[in-house]
């Protein structure tokens, strides 16, 4: 197991393969384990770097505010990519994990070659009324993270009953979650609105995202308007997260783009 201590935090970390970077940004309240079927298909071309952002998986408690999470998150990639001695890389940031994509692109271009945001999204404010009585609903929800897990396990089988593996690989994250953590991400997720930053990001951007739902539609497709060099594409018969969900899709999409989008800058 391969642990850093850095920024007051410790964070878990694995690397597969060589050349150019590719770091994978997972979900909150989920872990690196998430981008299993990622890493051979990847690693075979690129450095994959897999890291538990701090609260989650194997890294250290959230022993901060939640108006510090993010940025604290943000600034723990940045100093694992300088100890790894990686100048530059592509970020691929899946569900909340693209909003960290987004803020790292905005505050560190250089260090930016390309961003892929899979079934995420820019803006989680719901304002006026309706979105404040919303947000309380949605906060007293929360509480309920801390009952057994094995009580949300049936639920999760009925939303992922079409797609086995996203299925088996949540199942496992979820008997392994760990409560207080997970609702102080969900507090400070529950004020972010990227959507002034994305006008900022310059690199080639890659936004996916399954046809299963609707509103992670209409999010992702508002979310690549703002990036001025993004190109969206929709994953056939997938769910958040698509690349769990579709992985030969997810795959073969973001290999290609990464294909069309080389950096000669890098030297892998």
């Amino acid at each position: 197991m391969t642990m850093l201590n850095i920024n007051g935090t410790s964070l878990f970390y694995e690397i597969h393969g060589s050349g150019t970077p590719l770091i994978f940004i997972h979900s909150h309240g989920l872990s690196h384990e998430m981008f299993f079927p990622q890493i051979q298909y990847f690693s075979k071309k690129y450095k994959v770097v897999l890291v538990d952002l701090r609260g989650n998986g194997k890294s250290g408690d959230l022993k901060i505010s939640n108006d510090e999470i993010m940025i604290a998150q943000t600034n723990d990639i940045k100093m694992l990519l300088e100890y790894l001695d990686i100048s530059k890389a592509v970020f691929i940031g899946v569900s909340d994990g693209g909003l960290l994509v987004q803020k790292f692109s905005y505050l560190y271009p250089e260090m930016v070659s390309a961003i892929i945001l899979s079934d995420s999204y820019s803006n989680n404010k719901m304002n006026g009324l309706f979105g404040k009585l919303a947000s309380v609903i949605q906060a007293a929800s929360w509480v309920t993270y801390y009952l057994p897990s094995e009580l949300f396990l049936r639920s999760l089988k009925i939303t992922y009953y079409r797609w086995n593996i996203a299925y088996s690989a949540l199942r496992n994250e979820t008997l392994k979650k760990r409560p207080t953590n997970w609702i102080k991400q969900r507090i400070a997720l529950s004020k972010v609105d990227h959507t002034s930053l994305l006008p900022h990001i310059k690199v080639p951007a890659l936004c996916v995202v399954g046809d299963f739902s609707s509103d992670g539609i209409r999010r992702m497709q508002e979310t690549a308007e703002l990036i001025p060099n993004s190109r969206f594409k929709l994953i056939e018969d997938s769910f958040d997260p698509s690349n769990l969900c579709q992985p030969r899709q997810f795959n073969d999409t973001v290999m290609g783009f990464l294909e069309a989008n080389k950096d000669p800058s890098i030297n892998g």
